[in-house]
């Protein structure tokens, strides 16, 4: 009984993960917390399925099956997730062919629903108590990266290294818990 309500609930994650990646973290979450697991094992999760390679909806699913009843429960959510994609895919690759589709319509459709779906992932990932260094840091590191010609990679990395070195003293300085 489990292993079919871990197929259908990763099999409706399927149909909206057209974002991939990031974008359906939050609906990840909302779906699998506190259901199966905590919401600090999800955070293990978001941390070992980023470390796997693949994309995370595909991981989530694979290691939840395998959580909630064994090999085949794994498999099964794996293959559950992937259905409506590669489905939707083949019918779209049919229809492709017979109609005219406006293309740029369609993209721009599929942008603001994974738009949305990020503001999601943003949304469900807040920290329940937000330190306030780490938000002023996580907004410059954002700020940096978009508004100037700055490499995203090293603004990320720079700012956690500040956060690291110099943030217990700055804490201090502030008199900000954390």
């Amino acid at each position: 009984m489990r292993t079919l309500e871990v197929i259908i609930t990763f099999f409706k994650i399927g149909i909206v993960s057209f974002g991939g990646g990031w974008s359906i973290v939050g609906i990840i979450r909302n779906e699998v917390v506190p259901r199966w697991i905590s919401e600090r094992d999800f955070g293990s999760l978001i941390a070992i399925a980023q470390s796997t390679p693949g994309p995370i909806a595909l991981n989530a699913a694979t290691m939840i099956g395998w959580q909630q009843g064994g090999f085949f429960s794994a498999l099964a959510a794996t293959l559950s997730v992937v259905a409506f994609p590669v489905g939707a895919i083949a019918a779209a690759s049919l229809l492709a062919k017979r109609v005219k589709l406006n293309k740029r319509a369609l993209d721009e459709s599929l942008r603001t629903g994974s738009a949305a779906m990020m503001l999601m992932t943003l949304w469900a990932l807040r920290p329940a108590s937000a330190d306030p260094l780490l938000l002023f840091f996580a907004v410059a590191a954002f700020a940096l990266s978009a508004f100037t010609k700055f490499n995203a990679l090293w603004t990320i990395l720079g700012s956690g290294a500040v956060n690291a070195l110099a943030g217990p003293a700055i804490r201090r300085l502030l008199g900000i818990q954390g």
